[in-house]
């Protein structure tokens, strides 16, 4: 193989505005086909990119001898059916997260996959967000000792979440979603820490509340987590989706055992406080599909399959991070 044959399916924000534009530009890969029950998502999808095939559902684009991995850009609800029905087909899956509203049909994929020999890589594209992973590699190198303690806050203005999911959508339906938005937006983070503090999840405490919000008509969330690691850290994890747009943010800090720290702040900054005067702040520019780290995490699919290799994020590392979501949402 020179190049991957790549189908999408699902055209809402993330696969249009994320996946689509990332594998268009990957020189190993080419956007075969597409698919989503909106004919006119399909339509502008084919002609802005010139993708030569296009389907209403799935299960025809699985067919298409040109597609050798699809990418599950669905709501979650439907992720398994997409997933299996790929898997089935012989095609290697890049699946939106969670896998699914459950953990035993989470479960299921990544043991359908393996049976298969099918690479299964979940989309939690935080690790490839560039100031996060310059984050990893200055812990890697022992810049802060080791991290102990890490702090995350993702706040998400009400009206933003209402924009995206207006009220009657499936991301407010417990049973389509798993836990709602707070536990569909939660994954990554928790991934995210595991994988920066390299280390797993022993105990975990929660509490939260949530609040109505009439002019939408949909709920706000507050949830707060602890979380204990194998190795003695600790972490603090935030999450609202009951503020407005201008308390909105996502930052992380992470504090290491030499008494510095880091300090990541949307997906535009990392800031290392040491023993200098000054701090050291890396500013990130890149814009769209690469500062989400989608581009990264698209290009690292696509070679792992050129390579015939298990990519560095896999099915395992998706249940991990959702059995911990449905542990803090008590679910699990």
């Amino acid at each position: 193989m020179d190049h991957v044959g790549i189908g999408i399916v699902g055209l809402g924000f993330v696969g249009e505005k994320a996946h689509l534009p990332a594998f268009a530009s990957i020189p190993e890969a080419k956007v075969a086909a597409v698919a989503d029950v909106d004919p006119e998502r399909v339509r502008r999808a084919c002609e802005r990119f010139d993708i030569p095939s296009a389907y209403l559902n799935h299960r025809d684009l699985v067919k298409d001898p040109s597609v050798d991995a699809v990418v599950v850009a669905v709501p979650t609800y439907l992720h398994a059916q997409v997933s299996l029905d790929a898997i089935k087909a012989g095609k290697h899956v890049l699946c939106e997260m969670p896998l699914s509203p459950t953990i035993e049909e989470a479960r299921r994929i990544v043991e359908e996959a393996r049976r298969a020999k099918i690479i299964l890589m979940p989309s939690l594209n935080f690790r490839f967000t560039p100031n996060y992973v310059k984050a990893r590699q200055l812990i890697d190198a022992g810049v802060i000792g080791e991290p102990r303690a890490a702090y995350y806050r993702e706040f998400i203005a009400a009206e933003v979440l209402a924009q995206q999911w207006p009220a009657g959508s499936w991301a407010w339906d417990p049973a389509k979603t798993g836990g709602g938005p707070s536990f569909t937006l939660s994954v990554w983070s928790i991934d995210l820490i595991r994988w920066l503090l390299n280390s797993e999840v022993t105990d975990a405490y929660s509490c939260s509340n949530d609040v109505a919000l009439n002019q939408y008509g949909t709920r706000g969330y507050n949830l707060f987590a602890v979380l204990q690691y194998s190795n003695g850290a600790v972490a603090n994890l935030q999450y609202s989706g009951s503020v407005r747009p201008s308390m909105g943010e996502s930052r992380l800090e992470i504090l290491g055992t030499n008494m510095s720290s880091l300090t990541a702040a949307e997906n535009k900054t990392l800031t290392l406080h040491g023993d200098e005067p000054d701090r050291k702040e890396w500013i990130f520019r890149m814009k769209g599909p690469k500062v989400w780290g989608h581009y990264q995490e698209d290009e690292h699919f696509t070679n792992s399959i050129l390579q015939n290799i298990e990519p560095a994020v896999t099915g395992e590392d998706a249940l991990k991070a959702q059995e911990t979501a449905l542990r803090i949402h008590k679910r699990l």
